[in-house]
């Protein structure tokens, strides 16, 4: 099948097979960043070929040598994905990265700076250096396992090809520099980066699903008794009358007063934040309403609205509007929006808008962020809110990703691969086995998106391990005063596509050596005599430059992979690596977080007393530059924010946007 590509931006080709039913940017209403338009070298679109087999559109695209893959939806097990394959699926992760994924985006990267982009809601498998076919006979060497030391398992990694299940498709390529300028542009065609409200990135504690209004004011009085700034409580779903299915309308029993409360917590510098899922109980006020506007199916007897449909999300905005936001609510937290099927509305469930059940199950995260994101946007408010489900094209939606697994190291993978999936994702505290499996939990979340505390289900304190409660106030003091360089960041994620938090292979490609080599045979557990390749998954980029290397709980020693460069103590200001090489250092209950940071760069720290105190490391340090804005209104969007440079030795000076670095 022939191809023709359009060149729609510098760096991104788009080709149409046959006309698609319906793509996922369509559902975010956000057309591709302006700031997409820079300079980009030439494409490679005769790499791809192209050809139906049955019902599906097959993309055949060769690769590089030492090419290597990322994408795919959000992982939970390993950040690359070479020699792996995946189905695609909106579920609830099961433990094992097979496709099931609150991320399935059918996007592909590589370290060669190429990505690959199936903008459709339907079925997508990708076949990551899997398939072998006949006319590359010439290049697949034939090897007798019984006799030949060099038999392996896998397949050379000669191309990947995507099956796309639709009798149409829309099909983007984007090239870049190097993976971490293709993401950006794959970030920047999904509308760019959302910027969060300052508040957001402060302490979020979700209450206890029973908790009322009078403990949630006695719950802001202990922060405050303990020294703990607390930025939003998120109430959950005891504050509606009905939940699961829920009435979005408030217990008057709980929560006689919501407006009041609110005010109160307002004058403390703390916003609210409500939980919901999107089925809607009979005792409803806009039950009767929406009844019509429903799937064919219900979720514990409630009907499940049509996010789809213009009519129902001008019910729930005027609903939401009246009830919520006039009392001063901040955002929302959208629950039980992923799976798991034994539960949630089945594949051939119908929708009023003609939407399947798969393919309604694909957007129904990404639509409820929007019509939030609408409402607030009309008052020139910001939010930041959480959901279960999303996809690329909601990149630009201020909410952050969530599920309910509660592993520590896949924790911190998810952090590493959210990064290629256009969203980002944060891991909650909601338990704790002892004092040091608190306090490690405490140290990851101080370096995600999102500082959450989620005793929706528990007591948890901040202080309910008082052994360890001066650790976790200072890890927390950390967070306050990296936090204009974790805004700036994510001002670089709004106007240039980069995460603010992501992957080492992003920023410094795949700098791990391969092993050729056959793993060990176990007739039980290795059959196929697999190699365990060795994957990055417990570092990560924050911000501009600072590598974090979380410590597991248990763990009484923490090995770290340095990227190339000159790496430095970020607690010491030493010396520690001259890059690529393997150090394994001692912790135990009081070593904090492992903090590095390149050779030559400058990390600033905001006092309490509003004064700056600059950390340069290496012979040479360069000056940081940073983004304000008034931190809440959408102002900045008509451009009212400015840069401004602090050099080592104290200056300041303002700056154009387009110098900032």
């Amino acid at each position: 099948m022939e191809l023709t590509w359009q060149n729609s931006f510098p760096g991104v080709w788009e080709t149409f097979i046959d006309p698609p039913r319906h793509t996922l940017t369509e559902f975010s209403g956000v057309p591709p960043a302006t700031s997409l338009r820079y300079a980009s070298p030439l494409p490679r679109p005769e790499r791809i070929s192209c050809n139906k087999v049955g019902h599906h559109i097959v993309f055949r695209i060769p690769l590089l040598p030492n090419e290597y893959l990322f994408g795919g939806g959000l992982k939970f097990q390993r950040v690359s994905i070479d020699s792996e394959v995946y189905h695609l699926r909106m579920d609830h992760s099961s433990g094992v990265d097979n496709g099931c994924s609150h991320v399935p985006t059918p996007f592909v990267a590589t370290t060669a700076g190429f990505g690959f982009f199936c903008d459709t809601i339907d079925d997508v498998s990708l076949y990551m250096a899997t398939a072998q076919r006949y006319k590359d006979k010439d290049r697949i060497i034939e090897r007798d396992r019984t006799t030949d030391d060099n038999w392996r398992c896998n397949n050379p990694p000669y191309f990947m090809e995507i099956a796309v299940n639709a009798p149409g498709v829309k099909a983007v390529i984007f090239q870049g520099e190097s993976l971490r300028d293709c993401i950006c542009r794959f970030n920047l065609y999904c509308g760019g980066g959302f910027l969060p409200p300052k508040w957001g990135l402060g302490v979020w504690h979700r209450t206890n699903i029973k908790m009322d209004a009078r403990q949630v004011q006695e719950l802001a009085a202990d922060y405050k008794r303990h020294q703990i700034a607390l930025d939003v409580i998120g109430l959950e779903p005891g504050w509606q009358s009905k939940a699961y299915p829920c009435s979005y309308d408030w217990s008057k029993e709980r929560f006689p007063d919501p407006a009041d409360l609110i005010g109160e917590l307002k004058k403390q510098n703390i916003r609210v934040n409500l939980w919901e899922n999107p089925y809607v109980s009979e005792h409803s006020s806009i039950y009767q309403e929406l009844k019509r506007l429903s799937g064919s199916h219900l979720v514990w007897g409630g009907i499940v609205p049509d996010y789809a449909l213009p009519e129902t999300r001008k019910i729930l905005k005027k609903h939401h509007e009246k009830n919520h936001l006039d009392y001063g609510v901040s955002g929302y937290k959208l629950d039980e929006s992923d799976g798991y099927d034994a539960w949630l509305w089945p594949d051939h469930a119908e929708f009023p808008s003609g939407l399947s059940g798969k393919a309604y199950r694909n957007v129904c995260g990404v639509l409820f962020q929007r019509f939030t994101t609408e409402m607030f946007k009309a008052r020139n408010q910001r939010t930041y809110g959480l959901t279960r489900s999303s996809n690329c094209c909601a990149v630009s939606f201020p909410c952050i990703l969530y599920n309910d697994r509660y592993d520590f190291h896949e924790y911190v993978t998810a952090l590493c691969s959210c990064c290629f999936t256009g969203t980002l994702w944060c891991p909650e505290l909601h338990d704790a086995k002892n004092a040091e499996d608190f306090l490690r939990r405490m140290q990851l979340i101080a370096f995600s998106p999102m500082v959450l505390i989620n005793a929706w289900a528990t007591e948890l304190r901040p202080w309910m391990f008082p052994e360890v409660e001066t650790a976790v106030r200072q890890v927390l003091e950390l967070r306050q005063q990296l936090l204009p360089y974790l805004y700036t960041a994510f001002a670089r994620y709004h106007q240039k596509g980069l995460p603010p938090i992501r992957s080492v292979f992003m920023d410094y490609g795949y700098y791990l050596q391969t092993d050729n080599s056959a793993g060990k045979l176990d007739a039980t557990k290795n059959p196929y005599q697999v190699v365990n390749e060795e994957d990055i998954n417990d570092q990560l980029i924050f911000g501009d430059s600072l590598m974090v290397c979380p410590i597991a709980p248990g763990t009484k020693e923490r090995t770290v992979l340095f990227p190339p460069g000159n790496w430095y103590d970020f607690y010491s200001g030493q010396l520690i690596s001259q890059g690529k090489d393997r150090q394994t250092f001692p912790v135990d209950i009081n070593t904090p977080t492992p903090l590095f940071v390149p050779e030559n760069k400058t990390i600033p720290l905001l006092g309490k007393d509003k004064q700056w105190t600059l950390r340069s490391f290496g012979p040479d340090p360069e000056p940081v530059d940073l983004y304000e804005d008034d931190g809440e209104s959408d102002l900045y969007l008509r451009g009212q924010f400015q840069w401004f440079r602090l050099y080592p030795d104290g200056r300041r000076e303002q700056i154009q946007k387009e110098d900032a670095q």
